[in-house]
């Protein structure tokens, strides 16, 4: 599968860059927000304990916290999205400038950059940021519709993960597709026409994203250079923009 194939190439691309000690300063916006990450869930920790140790006097009381229980749970799994909506948004002049730096160093490609560049990528990531999860509720919507068919509900949680990972896949993709001038209609359209390519980089990232603290760290940073080395041998063939083959 080529997929496949392409991911291991740029894994391997990647991995030899940061042996060499490039693009390691990359890491050092992730850090930050990751220190920020560790500091809100330790305060949501800290607040639930204080709850947890409360002996209730009453019924009434102890229903109010259990229902305040409920909310700093459902508060932490919140906390978790808001993070990764900062790596897609926040971190994207960072990340863009990342994956321009690598197709360069890869390609000898020269890009244009700048203050006006810098603040396109973030406005652009925005805008693709939100039409990704928009879509993703879509299509999370239409397959919790389709689970109530018998024995298709155990498919679930394979499921929900490959829709939220092929979105999260676009979205680093979205930094290559950028510098190369691809609209961002035309590039949900490359999206879905290489939906393995999306699903394997956005899988990556996931499971990257899901260690304590150190995902938020390391996972923008290798997701954006496995992408970028990814869509760089999409068509190294023909040297032209990765949708037209």
């Amino acid at each position: 599968m080529k997929a496949i194939q392409h991911h291991i190439y740029a894994i391997k691309v990647s991995f030899e860059a940061l042996s060499k000690g490039k693009y390691l300063t990359f890491f050092i916006p992730g850090l930050i927000v990751g220190l920020f990450y560790y500091w809100a869930f330790s305060s949501t920790e800290e607040l639930n304990e204080s709850v947890s140790s409360y002996e209730g006097s009453n019924m009434v009381v102890d229903f109010f916290v259990w229902i305040l229980q409920g909310a700093i749970g459902v508060g932490q799994a919140f906390l978790l999205v808001i993070f990764q909506f900062f790596v897609l948004t926040i971190l994207s002049p960072f990340n863009s400038f990342l994956s321009e730096k690598f197709d360069a160093d890869l390609t000898g490609r020269k890009f244009e950059t700048g203050f006006v560049r810098i603040l396109n990528d973030l406005l652009r990531a925005i805008l693709v940021a939100i039409i990704a999860l928009f879509l993703e509720l879509i299509f999370m919507g239409v397959w919790w519709i389709l689970s109530w068919l018998p024995l298709i509900g155990l498919l679930d949680p394979i499921m929900y993960f490959l829709i939220a990972s092929f979105f999260f896949g676009f979205a680093f993709y979205d930094y290559s597709l950028e510098r190369h001038n691809i609209g961002t209609f035309r590039s949900l359209g490359f999206a879905f026409s290489k939906m393995g390519h999306m699903i394997i980089s956005g899988s990556i990232f996931t499971l990257i994203f899901m260690i304590p603290i150190a995902g938020i760290i390391l996972a923008p940073v290798l997701v954006t250079l496995i992408s970028t080395g990814v869509y760089i041998k999409l068509h190294e063939k023909t040297g032209t923009p990765a949708q037209t083959q």
